[in-house]
C-alpha cells in the first residue's frame, strides 16, 4: 500500500457553482453601476447648464426720482437692456430703498443731482450675490456713461461671519440630505421596522437636523446670526422642510423600494432641487428651465423662506410656506399610495398561503 494519500479533487460540480455565483455577483455590479452613471451624468448637466453662464432674466430694478425727470433714463435702459432687467420707475429714494428691504426690487439707482456729482446704486446683498453683482455692474456703467461716480448703499448687508452668502446654501444641503440618509438608512438596516416604531425616530430626526445645523454653522461658526424670534422661526420652517423630505423619501421607498428610492431621491432632491434653489445663484440669474423651476420647486420654497427669516424680517416668507405646504400634501399622496401598495401586498401573500395550505387540509380530511 503507498504511503501517499491522494487528495479529493474538486470536480465540475464544485467548481461551477461557485463561477455561477461569481458571474451572477458581476452581473448584480454591472447593474449597480447605473447608479453612479445616473448620478455622474445628472449632476455634470443639471448643475452645469444651471450654474455655468448665470445672466439675469426679468430682474426688477428701478430709477429714483421724479418720473417726468427719469423718464429718458428709463426709457433708454429699457431699450439697452431688453428682457435681462425689469426697469421700474420710483418716486424717491427712500422708497426705492423700502423697496429693495422688501425684495420687492433688486436694486435702484439714484441718479446724480449734477453733472460731476455721485450717483448711487441701492442693493441687498443679502437678496444674493450673483443678482447683486449683475445690478451693480448695470448701473455702474450707467453712471460711468453720464460721467458720475457711483456709491454703493446696502440696505441688507450679509453677517460679518457669511460674507460669500453661502451659509443658508449649506443649511439647505443639510437639511435635505440629513432627511434623505434617515429614510433610506433606517430602510436598509430595519426594513421590516413598524410604523409606530419607525415614525417616532423620524420626527426626532425632523427636529434633530435643522437645530444641530443651525447649532454648528449659527452659534459655533457664526455664519446664521438673527434675534431670538428669527432663529426659532428658521427652525420651525426648517423642521417642516425636513419633515416633507422624510415624508416623500418614505413614500418613493414604499413605492419603489430601495434601488428606486436611491435613483428618485438622486433626482427630486439632488439634480433638481439645489441648482433650482436659489441660493448659490438666484432665480432670476437662472436660465428658464431652472428659473421656471425656482418658482415652486421644494429647495426653493425652502430657501426663499429662510433668507425671508434671517434676512428681510420674514417679509413674505408666508408664500414660501404656503408652497412648503403644498409638498407636504404630495409627501401625504405619495405615503398614502405606499401604505395601500403594502397592504395590497400583504393581502396577496395572505391569499397564496391560503391557496397553499388548501391541498394539504383537503389531504387531511381524505385521510
Amino acid at each position: 500500500m503507498s504511503s501517499k494519500q491522494t487528495l479529493p479533487s474538486a470536480g465540475p460540480d464544485r467548481v461551477l457553482p461557485a463561477q455561477h455565483d461569481q458571474h451572477r455577483q458581476l452581473r448584480l455590479a454591472v447593474r449597480a453601476l447605473a447608479l453612479p452613471a445616473f448620478f455622474v451624468i445628472g449632476f455634470t448637466l443639471c448643475y452645469g447648464s444651471a450654474w455655468q453662464a448665470p445672466a439675469p432674466h426679468g430682474v426688477p430694478v428701478a430709477v429714483a426720482g421724479p418720473a417726468a425727470q427719469t423718464a429718458p433714463l428709463r426709457a433708454g435702459l429699457a431699450r439697452a437692456v431688453g428682457p435681462a432687467f425689469v426697469v421700474r420707475a420710483v418716486p424717491t429714494p427712500a422708497t426705492a430703498a423700502r423697496e429693495v428691504r422688501d425684495q420687492d426690487l433688486y436694486g435702484a439707482y439714484v441718479p446724480a443731482a449734477q453733472p460731476g456729482a455721485t450717483a448711487t446704486v441701492i442693493v441687498a446683498t443679502a437678496s444674493g450675490n450673483a443678482v447683486t453683482s449683475a445690478v451693480e455692474s448695470l448701473f455702474r456703467a450707467v453712471a460711468a456713461r453720464q460721467g458720475a461716480q457711483l456709491a454703493v448703499r446696502d440696505v441688507r448687508p450679509l453677517p460679518a461671519g457669511d460674507t460669500s452668502g453661502i451659509s443658508l446654501f449649506i443649511f439647505l444641503i443639510v437639511c435635505t440630505v440629513g432627511g434623505l440618509i434617515t429614510v433610506t438608512s433606517t430602510g436598509i438596516a430595519a426594513p421590516a421596522l413598524r410604523p409606530r416604531y419607525r415614525w417616532p425616530l423620524f420626527l426626532a430626526a425632523v427636529v434633530a437636523i435643522p437645530t444641530v445645523a443651525y447649532l454648528l454653522a449659527g452659534q459655533g461658526l457664526g455664519a446664521i446670526s438673527g434675534p431670538a424670534g428669527a432663529v426659532f422661526a428658521l427652525l420651525g420652517v426648517a423642521a417642516l422642510f425636513v419633515l416633507i423630505v422624510t415624508m416623500i423619501a418614505r413614500g418613493l421607498q414604499l413605492i419603489l423600494g430601495t434601488i428606486g428610492t436611491l435613483f428618485a431621491g438622486l433626482a427630486v432632491f439632488v439634480l433638481l432641487n439645489f441648482p433650482s434653489s436659489g441660493a448659490s445663484v438666484q432665480g432670476p440669474m437662472l436660465p428658464t428651465f431652472w428659473h421656471v423651476l425656482n418658482r415652486f420647486w421644494i429647495g426653493a420654497s425652502a430657501s426663499d423662506a429662510f433668507r425671508s427669516i434671517v434676512y428681510f424680517g420674514g417679509q413674505g416668507v408666508g408664500t414660501d410656506v404656503l408652497k412648503l405646504l403644498g409638498w407636504l400634501a404630495v409627501g401625504v399622496v405619495l405615503l398614502g399610495l405606499g401604505w395601500f401598495k403594502v397592504q395590497r401586498g400583504h393581502q396577496e401573500v395572505t391569499s397564496d398561503e391560503r391557496s397553499a395550505a388548501q391541498p394539504r387540509i383537503d389531504s387531511a380530511r381524505a385521510d
